[in-house]
């Protein structure tokens, strides 16, 4: 962290206050009056709804054993739930629900030992907005997805990838994205600070959408550092994943709509830099690939410069780190920080180490990369990068703290956020969805970055992508 500190310090900034970026008003909605509006299928394709549950609950008994997604499974809960099921788009469909969200009635563990055992469970008595939303379009809520200890690290211990269970899901959102894989549930909430949403949902091969800042509620969630937090989805497929946010009120169906004429007149900015090393030869190949697509089908690939780019990991892991140590401080005392698990202590120990200044002068540095990428965007309609540089390592090479990506070692924060934080500083709606997969079959994923309130054009590519580019 020093050195990056450094580098921040480097950084010439006009003379401002925090970041407006903090503190501005939702984007002007484009969103369905209703959430039975639109005409994207929604996921579970109209089947009765106890037939989705029952198939839901058969298929987690049968491989969760292995895979372990899930914290809390509800079966006679869902069950209920199908019996009652009345109207709306996503009438009966089966949704996991990552444990630092809560749910009536059920506990939500935020995978730490501070919120189990005697006089510690937490049972909260009504649901999270983003969950009352899935409600109210009829959803049923199955159970909890595992979480890294707080959504700390962008591992979900001690949950495995079900495309290859030697490997890691990534995280923290990793038991929402290994549940959809696994083909447990079509849908799933996670949280996103950082990329987690996105890095679980590449390592998995599946899609997921992080909505522009208040067009999914984010009450009700566990914070991990509140001034980049956001609920966000994991479908199966960018259709799904459409469907899913046009049923939620994200956006409106008409402006999500794959385009019938691929990507004619559509400006695809590439950031300059984005495929330089380390990055793994086939994740940079799958991108290439991807660009050709989007210019077979009419669209124009532009280079766009973000020249402090480089700064958004140093940036946004100081303001994440001191917001969750501010979170923490109460469960550090004598008695409650042997609660803490290992990795999450070591990360709240990194803390410790930032000061006051450092923090503030992130939230600048995050100020000016907001304009940086909105100029990118002026020149651009949607900014296209990886998600991850690298396809998803073995449980045994991450131990250390280091990432295997393009044959060197490199810390998993740096891996993790390097084309993901950036959105989540500038407060830009994303998603990724699967890119194929390498030679060794592992999932590669194509992240999709847009401009503030533009989710409908983001979803509108992303499933334009998947119907002609692929």
């Amino acid at each position: 962290m020093g050195a990056g500190l450094d580098r921040l310090y480097r950084i010439r900034l006009d003379e401002a206050g925090l970041p407006g970026a903090l503190f501005e008003p939702d984007p002007p909605a484009d969103t369905a009056s209703s959430v039975c509006a639109g005409e994207e299928p929604p996921p579970g394709g109209g089947r009765p709804p106890g037939v989705l549950v029952e198939r839901a609950l058969e298929r987690i008994a049968a491989t969760d054993g292995e895979i372990r997604a899930w914290a809390l499974v509800d079966d006679e809960g869902a069950r209920a739930q199908a019996r009652r099921a009345a109207g709306g788009r996503l009438r009966g469909v089966p949704v996991g629900v990552k444990d630092v969200i809560d749910v009536a009635g059920m506990a939500t563990g935020g995978g730490s030992r501070h919120l189990s055992g005697p006089g510690r469970t937490r049972v909260p008595a009504a649901d999270a907005g983003s969950v009352a939303r899935l409600r109210q379009a009829g959803a049923v809520i199955v159970g909890k997805t595992t979480t890294h200890e707080y959504a700390l690290s962008g591992i979900t211990p001690p949950t495995r990838n079900p495309r290859d269970t030697a490997r890691i899901p990534g995280g923290s959102s990793g038991g929402s994205a290994a549940a959809v894989a696994a083909g447990h549930v079509p849908l799933a909430l996670g949280t996103d600070t950082g990329g987690s949403v996105r890095i679980p949902s590449a390592y998995c091969g599946v899609a997921g959408l992080v909505p522009s800042p208040g067009r999914l509620p984010g009450d009700g969630v566990l914070p991990l550092a509140w001034s980049l937090d956001r609920v966000g989805l994991i479908a199966a497929t960018a259709s799904d994943l459409t469907g899913s946010a046009v049923a939620l009120g994200i956006t409106a169906a008409a402006d999500a709509r794959a385009r019938p004429a691929g990507f004619e007149g559509l400006r695809v900015g590439v950031p300059r830099g984005a495929l330089d090393e380390p990055i793994d030869p086939g994740v940079a190949a799958a991108v290439e690939q991807a660009l050709a697509a989007v210019r077979d089908l009419g669209g124009r690939v532009v280079e766009v410069e973000i020249p402090h780019g480089w700064a958004a990991v140093a940036a946004g892991l100081t303001i994440i780190l001191a917001e969750s140590a501010d979170y923490h401080r109460e469960r550090r005392g004598p008695g409650l920080e042997e609660l803490f698990g290992a990795d999450a202590r070591a990360m709240l120990g990194l803390a410790d180490g930032i000061p006051a200044g450092a923090y503030v002068r992130a939230q600048r540095v995050r100020q000016a990369l907001r304009g940086e990428a909105l100029a990118a965007l002026a020149g651009a309609d949607l900014l296209v990068t990886p998600t991850m540089p690298c396809v998803a390592p073995r449980a045994d090479e991450v131990g250390d703290g280091m990432v295997p990506v393009g044959g060197k070692e490199v810390p998993m924060g740096e891996a993790h956020l390097r084309y993901n934080v950036l959105a989540n500083l500038a407060a830009l709606p994303c998603g990724t969805q699967p890119l194929g997969a390498d030679h060794r079959g592992l999932p590669i994923g194509l992240q999709w970055v847009a401009a503030p309130g533009r989710d409908g054009a983001l979803l509108s590519a992303m499933t334009t992508f998947a119907s002609h580019g692929r």
